[in-house]
């Protein structure tokens, strides 16, 4: 059979169009394997968030060739929407489409020389489960764990930093029912946790008729039998309604974790990014959230070196962040994209200023983040156990509810369970977790017995 590995980059929403290809190729009876393996097709999912990550791209390409010269190479997503030309110049690339030619794969499938085309009978539903052992974008290799769910694509949205709504283009949003339909499916293959994923879902429904919003979705899927946990992977906090808050508390399967991008913690750049949204808005959110959701994990994108940003700008963002008491940061240094108003603003800020300003914000971050994890000490959370060894001693890990990093002394009839767990120490960015003994008696009626390991 032939083979094909799928390199992906950037956000959920990638991972989710990886998983979708991945699928149309076992169904044209290829055998997905590792990146690093030496392939017959490589797909190449790419975002063009910033500067670096186009570099990656191409990076990521010119490995691919050099790992097999006579594969055929298929580059798509945000980079390919954004510079097709560029990577078109690349020599050994085959195809080159963009992420609103995602749904025409099997197209560029059919295009190919060699096998695994429409001469080879497609194999049947339940071979395409056993074989997709990398499909959900989250890595398990074994048993299915957590599963991303696409509800919506593109934005309207148009910050003056971002090319998301230039690459993806105007937001489009799933119906209801086949939304239910695909978690129903995912939810019979085994998986636990479904991850609700798009690029601004908090404006979920707003180009349909207005009647439907991220709240109908969660209402829809919490009953579905086998889903044990339902997080967003990324919520803008621009449309997030108060009683939206209220609506996910009432349902027990909604986990206690929010990414909300903010950004910025200053109301002069976020005016200059067009956030619409102000510092005391974002913060009367949290409370909210804090106040609906115990324990709740707040983690943020924020970005440093915006056109414009003055050293009292920054320090005003630094404060903000502190008084947030966010569990996590992901933080960006400010990268001009092609096309963007911000490109064009005067008074963009030197390299070696934000790079100086992302490393202050960054060092914030690591602090917050472990006064977070060291107030969650002797508490007792429940953890989805993946198929994932990680921390020195390779164990067994998985998240809490409100998102942290557990690593667990268990053997491995462990995986795809949830189990409560008493968050014992630190270690480093990870908790290690010790499991309740009410859960062992709990399982030995079960069909899989959990044990220690010694």
């Amino acid at each position: 059979m032939p083979t094909a590995a799928f390199i992906t980059m950037g956000c959920k929403v990638n991972q989710y169009d990886t998983q979708s290809m991945q699928e149309t190729m076992i169904r044209n009876s290829y055998t997905i394997v590792d990146e690093r393996e030496v392939a017959d097709v490589y797909v190449i999912n790419t975002c063009t968030v910033t500067n670096i990550a186009d570099h990656k791209a191409r990076k990521a390409i010119r490995r691919a060739i050099r790992q097999n010269p006579t594969a055929k190479v298929l580059v798509t997503g945000c980079y390919a929407e954004s510079d097709r030309a560029a990577i078109e110049e690349i020599p050994g690339v085959t195809f080159v489409f963009g992420n609103r030619e995602k749904a025409d794969f099997q197209g560029y499938l059919d295009e190919l020389d060699g096998p695994g085309l429409l001469q080879i009978k497609p194999v049947e539903h339940d071979v395409i489960r056993e074989h997709a052992r990398f499909s959900a974008g989250v890595g398990n290799a074994g048993k299915h764990t957590r599963a991303l769910i696409k509800v919506q694509d593109g934005c309207s949205a148009f910050c003056t930093y971002c090319i998301i709504p230039y690459v993806r283009g105007r937001m489009t949003s799933r119906p209801i029912p086949e939304i239910v339909e695909e978690v129903e499916r995912i939810a019979e293959s085994g998986y636990k946790e479904i991850v609700i994923t798009g690029v601004h879902l908090s404006a979920y429904g707003r180009d349909i008729d207005r009647t439907s919003d991220i709240g109908d979705i969660l209402e829809h899927i919490h009953p579905i039998e086998g889903v044990e946990r339902i997080r967003f992977s990324s919520i803008e906090p621009m449309y997030f309604p108060d009683e939206l808050i209220d609506r996910m508390a009432a349902l027990p399967k909604c986990m206690p974790h929010f990414h909300l991008p903010v950004q910025a913690g200053c109301d002069k750049i976020l005016r200059l990014m067009r956030r619409r949204y102000t510092t005391e808005e974002y913060t009367h959110l949290v409370e909210k959230l804090r106040s609906a959701f115990p324990d709740v994990g707040v983690t943020t994108d924020i970005m440093v070196g915006f056109p414009g940003e003055t050293d009292a700008d920054f320090e005003e963002s630094l404060r903000f962040v502190e008084a947030i008491r966010f569990s996590q940061l992901h933080v960006f240094r400010y990268s001009p994209r092609r096309g963007t108003p911000a490109a064009d603003y005067p008074n963009q800020v030197p390299p070696h200023i934000s790079a100086e300003r992302s490393k202050t914000m960054i060092e914030l971050g690591k602090r917050l983040g472990m006064k977070f994890r060291e107030r969650m000490l002797d508490k007792t959370m429940d953890v989805l156990v993946e198929d994932s060894r990680e921390g020195t001693n390779q164990q067994l890990a998985g998240f809490t509810g409100n998102y942290l990093r557990v690593l667990l002394n268990v053997a491995d009839s462990a995986i795809n369970q949830v189990l409560p767990m008493r968050l014992t120490a630190l270690d480093g960015q990870f908790i290690q977790g010790e499991v309740l003994p009410d859960a062992f008696l709990a399982s030995q009626s079960s069909a899989i017995p959990i044990h220690l390991q010694t």
